[in-house]
């Protein structure tokens, strides 16, 4: 490896360093507790140095937001995926909800910025629309997550495999059934009841089959 080649991988290193120090801080404190001194301690490098990689405090926050959603939408490909081609429309629908609470589980600290921390979501839209003018085309990969969940619904509206008066709500109501239940789980108000990961995914799934009784079957039409 020469010079040039080791000290791009280095920026690089240093790079997602700071992504995940804003990360952590912002999972344990808060937007209140993230600032460029603060990550710097938790890198151990001085602040300028956090300026040569990103301009402000918004735009590390986007990006933390940004590969958060990157990670769940390979999660939700990978998954897709691995529910094999013979696979129907409605098993693929199932298999993004699985990959959902997995991603939450393995990355607690990127679901909780993503989606529990006031204030996150305006940041990373209003950049998001920023950058899409100045590209003429969205950059906004959790909408693109969310556009794989709507395309399978979309298909399964068109097979015929579901039974509900509007389609268009389909993704909607799977995502918030599966993130009500992943942010009741990782906030401890299931304690007592589900107490393990184990446990938790198993909700998960009973909760994904009642769904899918509820689109599906004739004696459970969602009006």
């Amino acid at each position: 490896m020469g010079i040039s080649e080791r000290r791009e991988r280095e920026r690089e290193e240093l790079r997602t360093r700071i992504i995940e120090a804003a990360r952590d801080i912002m999972s344990e404190e808060g937007l209140a507790g993230l600032s460029m001194r603060a990550i710097a301690e938790r890198i151990e490098y001085s602040p300028a140095t956090i300026y040569l990689y990103f301009r402000d405090k918004e735009e590390i926050i986007q990006e933390v937001v940004a590969e958060g959603f990157r990670r769940l939408g390979a999660a939700m490909e990978a998954s897709i995926r691995a529910a094999g081609p013979d696979a129907d429309v409605m098993e693929q629908y199932a298999s993004t909800g699985r990959a959902y609470a997995r991603f939450a589980l393995d990355n607690t600290a990127y679901f909780r910025v993503m989606f529990d921390l006031p204030g996150v979501a305006k940041v990373h839209a209003e950049d998001c629309a920023e950058r899409a003018a100045r590209a003429g085309e969205s950059e906004d990969v959790g909408a693109e997550c969310f556009d794989v969940v709507a395309q399978l619904a979309e298909k399964a509206a068109e097979q015929r495999l579901v039974r509900i008066s509007n389609p268009a709500f389909a993704p909607l109501i799977g995502w918030g059934l599966v993130h009500g239940i992943t942010s009741l789980y990782l906030s401890g108000r299931l304690a007592g009841r589900v107490d393990t990961p184990e446990a938790f995914l198993e909700l998960i799934e009973e909760a994904i089959e009642s769904l899918s009784f509820g689109m599906t079957s004739p004696d459970g039409v969602l009006r």
